[in-house]
């Protein structure tokens, strides 16, 4: 029953984060972007109107994500990874001790940016930072490699929402 419990709350928790993207043990790379401030601020999204999110800077090349919804808060730690010209947001969870790893594009009015997740059914796990990007720089050309259908895309928030 226990173990019932807390599938239960883990699902809810990867429903909660965008669906259940890939999860690593390692990121796509060490922490070195500088922290873009159009990220900085407070984030709704029209598909996922259960959450916000609140995103301040934690560090010079890290961010802290707090994601608020009616019932619960959760936060996390996240850095960018620039991978063949494109971006990637890593976001780590103490809660599952692990990375879920997305695509970012952010659009030129920074006023909003869409996460599309890596596919969840990608094959191989990897041990190494090394691993994970090889492959990544391999693959990142195919459609399949990405899970479009739960790409979420926010917008910024002049003011905090009732659940910010």
């Amino acid at each position: 029953m226990r173990k019932l419990i807390y599938l239960s709350v883990l699902s809810v928790f990867c429903l909660g984060l965008f669906g259940c993207p890939y999860q690593s043990q390692v990121p796509i790379s060490h922490p070195s972007i500088p922290v873009d401030t159009r990220l900085l601020g407070h984030w709704n999204s029209k598909d996922e109107v259960y959450n916000s999110y609140n995103v301040t800077q934690a560090s010079a090349t890290e961010y802290n994500i707090v994601q608020k919804n009616i019932s619960t808060t959760s936060r996390f730690k996240g850095f960018l990874s620039e991978v063949k010209g494109s971006m990637f947001m890593n976001v780590y969870s103490d809660s599952t001790r692990s990375y879920y790893l997305y695509k970012v594009r952010i659009d030129p009015s920074a006023n909003k940016f869409t996460l599309v997740p890596l596919s969840e059914s990608l094959p191989d796990h990897f041990g190494s930072i090394d691993g994970l990007r090889n492959y990544l720089e391999k693959n990142m050309a195919f459609q399949s490699f990405y899970n479009e259908a739960d790409k979420a895309e926010f917008e910024k928030a002049d003011e905090p929402t009732a659940l910010n």
